[in-house]
């Protein structure tokens, strides 16, 4: 019975750990849908990529969130692509990280870099000029502000099959080429394997570099993969043919998030979110109390080892209980009569005959050991009218009762 409670304590405790994650886990995107200014597949709100993630989910890609580092990316994966967009330069990544970036573009892969900020993406960002007392300043213009202006194709590729229009709503352009906002030196990133794919009348929008067996998209217009601009012009087209181009169905699609804050640590206890975290703790404080409470109410817990049954030991606990409550002498008559009902076979005895109707019974009967039997029977007799009985005297008596009622069964058999 203890190990079935066991059981069910133990299965009731990890059916709340397994709702409790489930709970944490849909609630996940809800947590970061809001951020506002987030280009993340989290988000909801227009500068967010959530749309696009989604979209290409219920086409059935094979689509994730990449929350760790890009020093772990995988270079041994093939036909894989990874959406980088606006990552957070000032405090991500470092060079390890954009080392194993361009290893794993070079293995076969297509990392999509998106950004406008001019470090990143390697441009230049083109601030419109107003005067004021008669001196000139440059200034930015906020995202909502921008002009959407349209670009034109610079390269005839088969990722711009249906492709008709795209609008840039983005003020930085790729002047120069591009490499990683580090100080370091990438050999495979040579000027001449960079492709310009579209463009306006400012500069390049968007081009690619030839790295290795695989491609990196550089863009300095993040609005078109956004909510916002993912279902104007032929942006989302723009996207299938790449995706279907590199990946087709067996590939994946990576949404990098770890890029912008929202990505785990390298420890392995980073690999859930932090609010599943912090479900755990409180869960795995609950039960350090509940089993404090235990061993305070209950004391500490007892193991009992197993150990063969000995009869003699639960015989003689018995005769002793027995004999305190001065009852002895009404077992001994109960074991005897239970003896004789079995040697002559007379079920019908419910009580011990006298002493010559047991002589006429025994001589009557056809059993072999009959001497055997009267001792039994004198020896009864003789425990009955003690003042004091013996303990270890009646287990012998009761021994030899059991060797007389086996005889007898074996002849039988």
């Amino acid at each position: 019975m203890k190990h079935r409670q066991i059981l069910l304590v133990s299965v009731f405790l990890v059916s709340i750990v397994a709702l409790t994650i489930l709970t944490v886990r849909q609630q996940e995107e809800s947590l970061y849908r809001n951020l506002p200014l987030i280009r993340t597949s989290y988000s909801t709100r227009p500068q967010g990529t959530k749309a696009l993630y989604r979209t290409l989910d219920e086409l059935g890609f094979k689509v994730e969130r990449w929350r760790k580092a890009w020093r772990y990316l995988d270079i041994k994966k093939k036909n894989c692509i990874l959406f980088v967009i606006e990552p957070f330069t000032p405090a991500f990544p470092g060079l390890e990280d954009w080392q194993q970036l361009v290893k794993f573009a070079k293995a076969g892969n297509l990392v999509w870099i998106s950004a406008e900020m001019e470090e990143t993406v390697a441009g230049s960002k083109k601030g419109q000029r107003v005067t004021r007392s008669g001196g000139g300043t440059s200034i930015y213009l906020s995202a909502s502000l921008i002009p959407s202006r349209p670009a034109r194709i610079l390269f005839p590729a088969a990722w711009f099959k249906g492709v008709r229009g795209y609008i840039v709503k983005s003020e930085t352009r790729l002047t120069k080429p591009w490499h990683p906002p580090i100080k370091a030196t990438f050999s495979a990133l040579e000027p001449t394997r960079e492709i310009p794919l579209l463009g306006d009348k400012l500069g390049i929008v968007m081009k690619v570099i030839v790295a290795g067996k695989g491609y990196i998209v550089v863009d300095s217009n993040p609005y078109a993969l956004s909510n916002e601009g993912i279902s104007k012009g032929d942006h989302f087209r723009l996207v299938i043919n790449v995706v279907s181009s590199i990946s087709g169905q067996s590939g994946e699609i990576l949404f990098d998030e770890w890029g912008r804050g929202l990505g785990e640590g390298e420890h392995w206890w980073w690999a859930v979110t932090p609010a599943t975290r912090n479900a755990i703790l409180q869960l795995a404080i609950a039960s350090c109390l509940l089993l404090l409470a235990i061993s305070t109410r209950f004391g500490r817990p007892v193991i009992f080892t197993s150990r063969t049954f000995v009869r003699t030991p639960f015989v003689q606990g018995l005769a002793t209980l027995l004999k305190r409550g001065n009852t002895l002498r009404d077992v001994i008559k109960m074991i005897e009569l239970h003896f004789l009902r079995q040697v002559f076979g007379m079920h019908f005895l419910w009580q011990l005959p006298e002493n010559d109707k047991f002589d006429q019974i025994l001589l009557s009967s056809p059993i072999e050991n009959q001497e055997q039997v009267r001792q039994i029977w004198l020896w009864a007799e003789k425990l009955r009218k003690k003042s004091y009985l013996n303990e270890r005297e009646i287990l012998n008596w009761s021994r030899i009762m059991q060797d007389v009622i086996k005889k007898k069964d074996k002849k039988i058999l």
